[in-house]
């Protein structure tokens, strides 16, 4: 009744790209924090310190991150650009972890520069 045909099918071949981990930039040369301005509708958030103690006296092991890679994480607000509309300067916001750029400054604060539609929430004060 039918006929059966048997066909072919290759795919396209796709240039692999190179690795494209992230790291953190590192920015010296004296830069601080608080002399960098963010532009356009960034954010500089600074990371807050992970706690090593629960609320009942237990001392956690420190690890490479909160929850792993992507996390959410909490931090202040430095820098904000001259676009960027409801974040202040010293807000407690979280941010989701994929999002932005991580810089290390001179003196070990971390942060992320990171555009303000990555800010999932200001935080109540």
């Amino acid at each position: 009744m039918f006929a059966t045909t048997k066909l072919s099918v290759t795919a396209p071949r796709v240039a692999r790209r190179a690795s494209t981990s992230r790291r953190a930039v590192s920015v010296s040369a004296g830069m601080r924090a608080d002399s960098v301005q963010a532009m356009g509708d960034r954010v500089l958030v600074l990371a807050d310190a992970a706690e090593s103690q629960t609320k009942g006296g237990l001392f956690l092991a420190s690890s490479g991150g909160a929850g792993g890679p992507g996390s959410s994480v909490t931090g202040k607000v430095a820098s904000v650009g001259a676009d960027v509309k409801g974040i202040s300067v010293g807000d407690a916001v979280l941010v989701n972890g994929f999002a932005g750029t991580e810089v290390e400054f001179e003196d070990g604060a971390k942060g992320k520069f990171i555009n303000s539609s990555d800010v999932l929430a200001v935080l109540s004060k």
